[in-house]
């Protein structure tokens, strides 16, 4: 009892419960102040900030992505194409200054994991985010490949792209450089469907295999689940960024 009191009583003393409460009390205190509109209004917040930060209505949203998402088999493939997603850009790091994001690691270990187990070279394809970095995604992407032992002859960063229609571009490029015909596309399970459309619409066919993949049919919740969570927050965050991108691909390019 005293585990689930604590961890009840930590969801609404931390950010985003914290603003819950804030709001609820402040809406609560309007209303009882005759100020209808404002409570209500901020009340109606608190709610909202508490349903998006809910991890089931996350999973929704961003299952919606990751629907029939799957690792496909077999592998047939002569090229790994890995799309990043940012970094720590002059963090202190082993073999030099930059480190990966949490999502371009998840897709850095599942491309390192293919190629040690299909001996295909990668494509590692990230320019400078933001634009006054002092080094490419790619860049600090291949220096960890080869720190896991990936030979950096089999390495090919990419160094131009900003967003994920970019991506594509270039990687075609590479591959009709290169010779390649059957290329692996690697990036997270969220983002597969924006990442497909890019690479159809600049004309070349690639393989998803999406890695990082956090929603599944028959995903259980227990009751702390519909308490608010960053975690569950930077999901909705992700999946509203995502369906946002999906839109404005199909409009501008």
């Amino acid at each position: 009892m005293l585990f689930v009191f604590k961890k009840m009583v930590s969801a609404f003393v931390l950010p985003p419960g914290l603003f819950v409460v804030l709001l609820v009390v402040s809406g609560c205190w309007a209303l009882a102040r005759k100020r209808q509109a404002c409570g209500v209004s901020a009340i109606a917040v608190g709610a909202l900030i508490w349903l998006i930060s809910m991890a089931p209505v996350a999973d929704f949203l961003k299952g919606g992505l990751e629907h029939d998402q799957f690792p496909p088999e077999p592998i047939d493939a002569d090229v790994i194409l890995m799309l990043s997603a940012g970094l720590y850009d002059r963090s202190p790091d082993l073999s030099g200054a930059g480190a990966p994001g949490p999502e371009t690691m998840e897709r850095l270990v599942t491309a390192a994991r293919l190629h040690l187990k299909y001996h295909i070279p990668i494509v590692v394809s990230g320019g400078k985010l933001p634009a006054d970095a002092s080094q490419s995604i790619a860049a600090v992407a291949k220096r960890f490949l080869i720190d896991l032992g990936i030979p950096s002859h089999a390495v090919i960063a990419e160094e131009r792209s900003r967003d994920t229609y970019e991506n594509a571009l270039y990687c075609k490029s590479i591959c009709q450089t290169h010779g390649y015909s059957r290329p692996l596309m690697v990036t997270s399970g969220y983002h597969i469907k924006r990442a497909r459309w890019s690479f159809a619409k600049v004309g070349l066919t690639v393989t998803p295999f999406p890695c990082a993949l956090t929603t599944w049919p028959g995903k259980t919740y227990r009751m702390s689940s519909y308490l608010p969570s960053c975690n569950a927050l930077k999901t909705t965050a992700q999946a509203l960024h995502e369906w946002i991108g999906l839109f404005y691909y199909r409009l501008v390019y």
